[in-house]
């Protein structure tokens, strides 16, 4: 009778160590699967960003930039080890667009298990994925320098003032001169000088002195001209939506604005502009790489030399004499060129640069020039 029991127990206690024997080679291989998932899904957290950051060249309709975030997404999602190896981009990375302005990235890798083979079979299929977006800012957008500038209008009457009627650019028409408008790489004055600096009449520099006393400076709260240059070479706290009206700074700002912008290009004193890539380019910030997929850096997005600023629409109210202010319309970003004796700052026009801001995807194509905010959004 007691060998029995004892036998009785035995059984019991073989099959309860089994038992656990089992549950803690399923915890080992759980986590192990875990442990995947979560190098897989930092590979298309960096595939998906790196994706959706073609989008800043371009329109997420575009084949060519399509093809483009399609080879960076699978460029950067492979460079991670998941496990001992690489992600192969063809075979484990598939890229897609699921809406506008968005790029996911799905990768999959199947790995042998160790303990748990007995009830999950020898392998399990792990799969993460990650979307990110280039949102269009619309709202609270800082960084900006304190500079406010108009759209581009066909001055027919070469009075260097808008007058109702004439038409305004808000985006790069073809039907105009590139050159008149903000298409990309077109010289733009950012900052007017003194009175005796004024461009007004110079031939084919958009936004020419408008009003009295206007000289594109915007006080952003901060106090006086150090505060003000101060803007110029750190951007601004101040959050700007469109349709905020923002007042100006009342006098030319000369000295100040010398001051910040001559600091802004030591910060970045090799930056030319380049006929290869149509881009800013210095050996500190790059516009070629020859190790990207499609040989083009953004690198050159994070010089100093370039500035993000608002922008008006003269055909809905342009800052009048004794009216200390201008309504946003919009937002754009520039590479500063030079700067003038008297403090005109001349820029040349970029597109789709980064920017920290809030809004979402566009509903259409982009037809102006935007500010874009990079972020994962699932």
């Amino acid at each position: 009778m007691n060998i029995g029991n004892r036998g009785q127990v035995l059984l019991v206690f073989i099959a309860a160590l089994l038992g656990l024997l089992g549950i803690a080679a399923l915890g080992i291989d759980m986590g192990y699967l875990y442990s995947v998932r979560h190098e897989l899904q930092r590979s298309t957290d960096a595939g998906a960003l790196a994706g959706a950051s073609a989008l800043f060249g371009g329109d997420w309709d575009d084949p060519a930039i399509r093809a483009v975030a399609d080879t960076r997404a699978r460029d950067y999602a492979s460079r991670d080890m998941v496990v001992s190896s690489t992600l192969n981009p063809t075979a484990e990375l598939q890229v897609g667009f699921p809406s506008r302005d968005r790029v996911r990235v799905d990768a999959t890798r199947t790995v042998n298990l160790f303990f748990s083979r007995l009830f999950l079979g020898p392998t399990r299929t792990v799969t993460a994925y990650s979307v990110a977006e280039a949102s269009i800012v619309d709202r609270n957008v800082q960084g900006l320098q304190p500079w406010g500038i108009p759209y581009p209008w066909d001055d027919q009457d070469n009075d260097g003032v808008w007058d109702p009627g004439e038409p305004v650019h808000t985006g790069c028409d073809p039907a105009f001169p590139p050159a008149d408008q903000f298409c990309h790489g077109t010289t733009v004055i950012l900052k007017i000088g003194t009175p005796q600096n004024s461009p007004q009449g110079t031939s084919g520099i958009p936004s020419g002195q408008q009003e009295p006393a206007h000289f594109f400076a915007l006080d952003y709260g901060t106090s006086g001209a150090a505060g003000y240059s101060a803007g110029i070479v750190s951007g601004s706290n101040y959050p700007v939506s469109i349709t905020d009206a923002v007042p100006l700074e009342t006098g030319d700002m000369v000295g100040p604005t010398i001051q910040g912008v001559k600091e802004l290009i030591q910060g970045d004193p090799g930056s030319e502009w380049s006929s290869i890539t149509n881009r800013p380019h210095s050996e500190a910030y790059p516009s070629v790489d020859g190790s990207a997929p499609n040989g083009i850096s953004d690198a050159w997005m994070s010089s100093s030399r370039i500035v993000r600023i608002p922008v008006y629409d003269p055909s809905k109210g342009t800052p009048e004499p004794g009216k200390s202010e201008m309504v946003v319309a919009g937002f754009a970003a520039f590479w500063i060129d030079r700067i003038g004796t008297q403090g005109t700052v001349y820029g040349r026009f970029v597109e789709g640069v980064r920017v920290v801001g809030a809004g979402g995807p566009s509903t259409g194509p982009v037809t102006g020039p935007v500010l874009r905010s990079l972020r994962l959004v699932e």
